[in-house]
Order: C-alpha cells, then sequence, then structure tokens
C-alpha cells in the first residue's frame, strides 16, 4: 500500500508548508488587558488541536506498519513527518512546560510579594493599635487627675462655705458683744443738800470727789472694753467678708480647667488614634483578603497542573504523556523509515530510552511558608470601651476575628456586622421589666455586655434575659441567655438553654467588683459555653452539643420583669448570631 494513501502527496505538501498547522501551543501570556483566562482557552484549544493530530499520525502510523511503504513515502518521514514531530509537537510541548513553570512562579512571586506587603501592613496595624491602647491608658489616667481635682474643689468649695459660715456667725457673736459693750448703768450719786461750814462740815465734798473717781474709772474701763469689743468686731467682719469672697471667688472660676482641657486634647487625640488604628487594621485586612484569595488561586492552579486528561495546556501529567506518545510514535517511524523492528515491545524499549527531560517545581517549600488559615489576631492585645468615668472605662483582652472572603468585612471594624444587634449603648441603672425589643435568635452566638456593679441585694437579681417563650423558665427556650447576681454577691449565674435541658449553663467562681465596669462575654458555639471577664476565660462548659434551636424572635430584657433588678449598670449589650 502506498504512503499517500495514508496522507497523499498534497498533505504532505500542506504539512511541509504549513509547518505549525501540526499543532503549535500559544505562549501562556497574560495579554495587556489582563484576560489570563482567554489566553489560557486558546491555548487549550490549540493544545486539544495538537493531541488529536498527533493521535491521528498515529493511528495512520500504525496502519502504515503494516504494508511496506516505498522509497518516496520513506523519505517523506524522514524529511517532513520527523521532523515535525521533533520541531513542532515535541518543541511545542515544551515550550507548554515552560510556559506552565514560569506561570506558577509568576504566580508563587506575586503572592511572596503580596505576604510580605500583607505582614508589613500587620506590623502597622499593631504599632497604630499599641500606640491607641497606650492613648486610652493616659487617657484613663487622666480622667482620674480630673475627676481628682474635681473632688477635691467640691470638699474645698463645700469647707470654704463652711468657714464662710463660721466667720459670719462669729462676726456677728463679736459685733453682738461690742453693742453689750456700749451700755453703762451708773448708781445715782447721793449728795446732801444742807450742810453748815461752821461746824467744820465740808459739806461731802470729798466723799463726791471719791465718788466721781471711782464713776470715771467705771467709764474708762468700760470705754476701754467697748473699743475692745468694737476693733474685734470690726476685725472678725472683715475676715468674714474675705474668707466669702474668697470662697466666691474659688467657687465661680474651674481650678480644673487646665486639667480638662488636657483631658479634652487627649480624649481627642485618641479618637483621632483610633481611626487610624482602624484604618490600619482594615488596610491589613484587606492586604491579607488579597493573599488568601492569590493563595487559593495557586492552590487551584497546581491542582489543574497535577490533574490529568484535562485537554488544556496545564496539565503535567497530561504533557507527559503526550511527551512519551510522541517518543513512540517517532521510533514508530523511524523504525518505518529504516525497515527497523516494528513490535509493540521495541517501540516501547526505544521510547523508554527517550525520557521526559523535564521536572516539574511545584514550588511546595515555598508556598508552604504562606499560610492564610489564622482565624483571629491580636494587634494590641486588648480593646477599649470608654465610660463617662474612670472606672467605667473597660480595658479587656481582645483578637479580632478575620473573615478571609473578599465579599465580607476582613474585620468587624471594617464594616458593620449585619449578625450583631446593639441592644444598650452607654447604659443606665437597670430597671426591673424593661423590654429591649425582639431580636432574631440563632443557635450559636455570642452576647457582650459591660457591668459596674454599685452593690449587692438579697436573692436573685437579674442583669440580662432572652427569651424566646415569653416564660421565665425551665424549657427550652425560656432562657437563651439569662444573667443573674447570686444573693448578697457579684458572682454571676449564667443560663442558656438546649435540646436536653432548658436551664443549662456555667457560673465563673469570681466575683466582679463594685463600683467598676467589667466586659463579659458569653459564647455558645461548637458544642461549649464560653464565658470571659474581659477577654479571659472564666468558666466553659461542654454540654451545648444540641443548642435550643430557635424558632424565631425573642424578647430580650435588661432586667426582666420575674426578678428584682441588680443594683448595676448593664451598658454596650450586643448580641451576635454566629
Amino acid at each position: 500500500m502506498k504512503f499517500s494513501i495514508f496522507f497523499g502527496a498534497a498533505a504532505a505538501a500542506r504539512i511541509s508548508r504549513e509547518g505549525h498547522g501540526v499543532g503549535l501551543s500559544a505562549q501562556v501570556t497574560v495579554s495587556a488587558d489582563g484576560s489570563l483566562s482567554k489566553t489560557l482557552a486558546r491555548a487549550a484549544e490549540d493544545t486539544r488541536t495538537r493531541r488529536q493530530r498527533l493521535a491521528m499520525l498515529q493511528a495512520r502510523a500504525e496502519e502504515m506498519a503494516q504494508t511496506k511503504l516505498s522509497p518516496d513515502a520513506k523519505g517523506v518521514i524522514g524529511t517532513v513527518l520527523l521532523p515535525t514531530l521533533k520541531d513542532q509537537i515535541e518543541s511545542a510541548v515544551l515550550r507548554e512546560f515552560t510556559t506552565t513553570q514560569e506561570l506558577l512562579s509568576s504566580k508563587v512571586g506575586g503572592l511572596q510579594s503580596e505576604s510580605a506587603v500583607a505582614e508589613k501592613a500587620r506590623g502597622v496595624a499593631v504599632n497604630q493599635d499599641k500606640a491607641l491602647d497606650q492613648c486610652r491608658t493616659e487617657e484613663q489616667t487622666l480622667m482620674r487627675d480630673l475627676e481628682k481635682c474635681v473632688a477635691d474643689r467640691e470638699a474645698k468649695i463645700q469647707r470654704d462655705a463652711e468657714a464662710c459660715q463660721q466667720q459670719r456667725a462669729a462676726a456677728v457673736d463679736a459685733c453682738a458683744a461690742r453693742d453689750d459693750a456700749a451700755n453703762i448703768e451708773l448708781s445715782a450719786l447721793c449728795i446732801e443738800t444742807k450742810c453748815n461750814l461752821a461746824d467744820g462740815n465740808s459739806c461731802g465734798v470729798a466723799e463726791y470727789k471719791t465718788i466721781m473717781e471711782g464713776v470715771a474709772a467705771t467709764v474708762a474701763e468700760k470705754e476701754r472694753v467697748f473699743n475692745e469689743k468694737s476693733t474685734l468686731c470690726s476685725k472678725a467682719q472683715d475676715d468674714a467678708a474675705a474668707t466669702c469672697a474668697a470662697a466666691e471667688q474659688y467657687s465661680s472660676s474651674d481650678s480644673c480647667a487646665s486639667k480638662r482641657e488636657v483631658l479634652g486634647s487627649k480624649t481627642s487625640s485618641c479618637d483621632q488614634s483610633s481611626e487610624s488604628a482602624s484604618i490600619a487594621i482594615c488596610s491589613f485586612g484587606s492586604d491579607l483578603q488579597s493573599k488568601c484569595a492569590d493563595l487559593s488561586e495557586v492552590h487551584e492552579l497546581i491542582a489543574e497542573i497535577k490533574g490529568s486528561s484535562r485537554e488544556d495546556s496545564l496539565s503535567e501529567p497530561d504533557r507527559q504523556a503526550e511527551w512519551a506518545a510522541v517518543q513512540r510514535l517517532t521510533c514508530l517511524l523511524e523504525a518505518l523509515r529504516d525497515d527497523g523492528d516494528l513490535s509493540t515491545e521495541a517501540t516501547a524499549a526505544c521510547a523508554a530510552d527517550r525520557k521526559y527531560p523535564k521536572t516539574f517545581d511545584y514550588m511546595s517549600e515555598a508556598i508552604a511558608a504562606i499560610t492564610c488559615d489564622q482565624k483571629s489576631f491580636s494587634f494590641s492585645g486588648y480593646s477599649w470601651i470608654m465610660g463617662p468615668t474612670a472606672d467605667e472605662c473597660c480595658r479587656s483582652a481582645a483578637s479580632l476575628p478575620f473573615t478571609a472572603g473578599a465579599d465580607q468585612p476582613a474585620f468587624p471594624v471594617c464594616g458593620e456586622n449585619p449578625n450583631t444587634e446593639l441592644l444598650i449603648g452607654e447604659g443606665s441603672d437597670l430597671v426591673q421589666g424593661t423590654s429591649l425589643g425582639e431580636v432574631q435568635a440563632s443557635q450559636n452566638y455570642e452576647v457582650s455586655f459591660v457591668v459596674t456593679p454599685h452593690k449587692t441585694r438579697e436573692g436573685w437579681s437579674n442583669l440580662i434575659h432572652f427569651t424566646q417563650t415569653g416564660k421565665n423558665c425551665c424549657d427550652e427556650g425560656d432562657r437563651m441567655p439569662a444573667v443573674w447576681f447570686f444573693t448578697q454577691s457579684t458572682r454571676l449565674h449564667i443560663r442558656s438553654g438546649r435540646a436536653d435541658g432548658g436551664n443549662d449553663g456555667c457560673d465563673p467562681t469570681e466575683q466582679l467588683p463594685l463600683g467598676k465596669a467589667t466586659k463579659i462575654d458569653i459564647r455558645v458555639a461548637e458544642g461549649k459555653m464560653q464565658v470571659f471577664y474581659a477577654g479571659s476565660k472564666v468558666c466553659e462548659t461542654s454540654t451545648y452539643a444540641s443548642p435550643t434551636v430557635p424558632t424565631g424572635a425573642m424578647v430580650a430584657y435588661a432586667a426582666d420583669p420575674w426578678h428584682n433588678p441588680a443594683l448595676a449598670i448593664v451598658s454596650h449589650l450586643t448580641y451576635t448570631r454566629l
């Protein structure tokens, strides 16, 4: 049978003329508009076409092996088919290897760069958050200084007012004593109306003189006392006036103004620092999300490269299989040309000596060094809830949960969480039966609030109570959760229903400090209830494998209608569906 029966002279000539028509693979590069998927699609089409032609050549070569070839047919094998296999198909396979290797290397290189950018951004975020923590600490110290100044000022105003009143009373007493000293009472002078000088009578002149001298002495003494009392009265009035004027002047001035100004400046600075920290954290989160997306793409690309029977230009197993097929075909064509051994064994042995010359580098070590499995991040390690007084400012250990998906904020501070509901902001003293409205329930949840106890009371005293049934206890759904103080204590009693118990929970042993704010976090998730005070875990139970399945909205109370309210302030109450 003639060679032209399988290819024909025209076909052989076409193969020789077209060259690339045998199936060159397009080089895989990212086009100017970044349309890598389109470029890969074109490359995949070229690869499929080339492999289809290779299969056709293989089939026809096997048919050729069944007949005796003419010298012209052998010449075509040597001058057209073998060069085409080597220069076009074989070289295309190697170019695809290089292009795919470069693609992965480029992706990993970009990933390493993004990882470095994210790590640098994390460092900035840590420094900014530490600066915020330091600023808030200083702000709290300045709040204490101002509060002490205000307390000292009020105490001084009270002391000055008392001193003013005392000195005014003393002036009244001194002037009353002066007025009493102004009155003089003299006894009547008894003098004889007749006397006889001839009788040697002095007519009482000597006695009169003595009496008058006594009266004069008495008046002089009374006058001295009056003058002395008048001086004391004037001095007491002047002292009272000066004291009261000084008290009025101090009361009308603000001796704490400079401290108030310093605190205001610090608060403003901390607010700016808070904004800067949030921006830095969110910038890091965005960089990290980009890194995670690229890492996912790299893993997907590696899966495609390692995959087989893909009919595209990426698969390394398919490329190796194609290389082996080319070598087998080359060996068969060479045997046909040279009248060699056409057996399957001989062809296989020949092809085995022509091994695939490449080893694909999956860059496993470089990729393993880049991870994206961290679920939360601690920056300064603390968060602050600022209150109206220093004792109501709450610093607690904190880490922020990270969301890798770019369709969600990376961290809660980077956008409103639709699953979090704020029920109480600044807060106030608890009142029995105060409804906070309805809340959509969740099997897994986190409740957070800040509590400042004033004092203890007899019996259970309620802080918060979420109920799906409108009842107090003790069926499933009655408490989701509810929190009380133990009797005559600030120890928390925490209950939350589950499928096989409506009154299960976790009771920390620690008591909360009176007059100070403490942040409380209650988390029911992953089969556990966990309780945190200021970020530190104080209680855990693993009995929540089957938490209550919600059937709708709950009513939230602070405090509930079934118990006395706790003597405390509850603020910053949130409910988050997990």
